[in-house]
C-alpha cells in the first residue's frame, strides 16, 4: 500500500525556483519552508499490520496534512504483522529526505525507534508508550512521541452492561506478541473483578489461530471483549460472524472492529486518532524541537453500532441506553 502524491506544477516551479537560490539558513528553516507548502515533504510511514483501524489512522494522518496545505509524500512500509520486519522495515527512512516517521501500532513504533535513533518519530495507536519503552514520560520526549489509544475496558464494560445487564462472562482474544495487548489484558481483568465478572482470555500466535482459540470459548462466555489488539482486529470479519452464529454480543475498544462486524464500539476513532497524530507532526515540520512537542492521550470517541449486527441480535435500537449512540450500516 502506498501513498505517494505526484507534485503539483506549482510546486515543481517553486522547487526549480528555490534550486537557483544560495543556499543557506538552518536545517529547522529548511522544514518549516517545506512545511509551508514550498516543497514536498517525504515521510516514511510503517504500519504493523494491514487492518481497517491502523489503515484510517493512517487515512487521517494524510488528511490533516492535506488540510493544512502540506505537500506531502507518504510512503507506506506495511509490516504484515511480521516482527522480525520491525527494525529493519524502518531503515528505509533514515535518509535526511525523510523529514520525519509516523509509526502506527506499538510493534512499528518500538521497532522505528531502535532502527532510527536520529530521526523523528511519531507514533500512533500504542496503548502504553511508556511500558512500551517509547517515552520516559509524556512531558519527557527525546526523538519520540505521538498519541496513545488507551481506553478504559471498564467504562467500555459499565455501558455495555446497561444494554445486556445479565452478561455474567466476558470473554476475548489477544496477541501474545504484543505489548500493546498485554497492558489491556491486565486492564480488562481488573475491570472484570471490579464489576463482579468473569473473563476467559485466550492467546494467540498469529491470525491463522483466531477462528480455533475463539471456538473454544463460545460456550464458556455471554459476551466478547474486543481488544484493540491489531493480529485480532485484522481477523475482524471471522470473530465478528463466530459471535453471531453463537449469538453472542460484544463490544470493541475501538470502532474499526464494530465496523467489521462487531456490534458496538465506545472507544477509539482511529480517523481522527491519525488526524491528532498529523497535529503534532505538523508542529515539529514548522520548525518545533521535537522535545517541547508531549505526547497525549486520545481526545475523540464514540459510542457506535453496528446496524446489522443489532438487528440480527434483536437488540431494541429505541432503547433509551442508546440514544446518544450512531447507527453504522
Amino acid at each position: 500500500m502506498k501513498y505517494l502524491k505526484k507534485v503539483s506544477k506549482l510546486a515543481v516551479i517553486g522547487l526549480m525556483a528555490a534550486s537557483l537560490v544560495a543556499c543557506g539558513g538552518n536545517k529547522k528553516a529548511e522544514t518549516a519552508d517545506a512545511a509551508a507548502g514550498d516543497e514536498q515533504v517525504k515521510i516514511g510511514v510503517i504500519s504493523y499490520i494491514e487492518q481497517v483501524s491502523l489503515d484510517n489512522a493512517i487515512k487521517g494522518f494524510e488528511d490533516r496534512l492535506k488540510e493544512e496545505g502540506i505537500n506531502a509524500q507518504l510512503e507506506v512500509e506495511n509490516l504484515q504483522g511480521d516482527n522480525a520486519l520491525t527494525t529493519t522495515a524502518p531503515k528505509k527512512f533514515e535518509g535526511d529526505e525523510y523529514k520525519l516517521v509516523y509509526a502506527v501500532a506499538t510493534p512499528s513504533a518500538q521497532g522505528a525507534k531502535t532502527a532510527l535513533p536520529n530521526k523523528n518519530i511519531i507514533y500512533a495507536a500504542v496503548t502504553d508508550p511508556v511500558e512500551a519503552g517509547l517515552i520516559e514520560a509524556p512531558d519527557k520526549i527525546d526523538h519520540v512521541t505521538g498519541v496513545n489509544d488507551a481506553v478504559s475496558a471498564k467504562t467500555q464494560l459499565e455501558s455495555f452492561l446497561k444494554i445486556y445487564p445479565d452478561v455474567k462472562t466476558i470473554g476475548t482474544l489477544y496477541s501474545t506478541s504484543e505489548a500493546n495487548s498485554l497492558v489491556q489484558i491486565e486492564d480488562l481483568k481488573k475491570a472484570c473483578d471490579e464489576l463482579g465478572l468473569k473473563v476467559e482470555i485466550v492467546g494467540i500466535n498469529n491470525i491463522n489461530d483466531v477462528s480455533q482459540a475463539l471456538q473454544t470459548i463460545t460456550n464458556k462466555i455471554d459476551a466478547y471483549y474486543a481488544l484493540t489488539d491489531n493480529t485480532v482486529a485484522s481477523a475482524g470479519p471471522i470473530v465478528a460472524e463466530i459471535l453471531l452464529n453463537n449469538n453472542l454480543p460484544s463490544v470493541s475498544a475501538e470502532e474499526g472492529q464494530m465496523s467489521k462486524g462487531l456490534l458496538m464500539s465506545e472507544g477509539v476513532d482511529y480517523y481522527e486518532h491519525g488526524k491528532q497524530a498529523a497535529d503534532l507532526a505538523i508542529r515539529i515540520l514548522n520548525g518545533e524541537d521535537i522535545k517541547n512537542v508531549h505526547a497525549e492521550d486520545n481526545k475523540k470517541a464514540a459510542k457506535k453500532i453496528n446496524e446489522k449486527t443489532a438487528k440480527a441480535l434483536g437488540l431494541d435500537l429505541n432503547s433509551e441506553n442508546l440514544k446518544d449512540a450512531e447507527l453504522v450500516k
